[in-house]
């Protein structure tokens, strides 16, 4: 799967989320990756918080589609291009003021053209949930006509 090349090196983590404009211009991270999940993280930015004072819900929404975007990735056993097909978001409550957010989404099932995610996101740190704020679910759309990719540049959520 191709997790395995995240999973390799944080410069490929760094190359691969660096790639996506929004998800560059918003500071986001991969932390972590495995066979069929992710975890990222959007850095708290004072620009980025709303009247409570943490991270604003369209921010969130970016960071927990995005991470299931690299959930998919790492489902997949050859590059392909992809698409966010359908995306719900369901706040619990507001994320804690001035904390980083982290997105930790798996890639449940890949059926035919489509790649079914689910998630959470978190106030917590990398290696220790905080309690879910927010809860994603989704569906991806894998391009029929995608050419098997030998470039990195070309892989990825488009």
């Amino acid at each position: 799967m191709l997790y395995r090349y995240l999973e390799s090196s944080a410069e490929h983590r760094r190359d691969y989320i660096t790639r996506i404009p929004h998800s560059a211009a918003l500071g986001m991270d991969i932390v972590e990756v495995g066979a069929r999940r992710c975890v990222l993280r959007l850095p708290f930015q004072q620009s980025l918080a709303d009247a409570h004072g943490g991270l604003a819900g369209g921010a969130v929404s970016a960071l927990l589609d995005n991470a299931g975007g690299v959930a998919v990735f790492c489902s997949l056993e050859r590059a392909t291009d992809f698409s966010t097909l359908g995306l719900r978001v369901e706040f619990i409550a507001a994320p804690a003021a001035g904390r980083d957010v982290f997105a930790r989404v798996e890639c449940l099932r890949l059926e035919g053209r489509r790649a079914h995610i689910r998630g959470v996101a978190d106030c917590g740190d990398a290696d220790q949930p905080g309690p879910p704020f927010a809860t994603v679910s989704g569906v991806f759309f894998l391009k029929p006509h995608s050419q098997p990719l030998h470039e990195l540049e070309t892989l990825g959520n488009v």
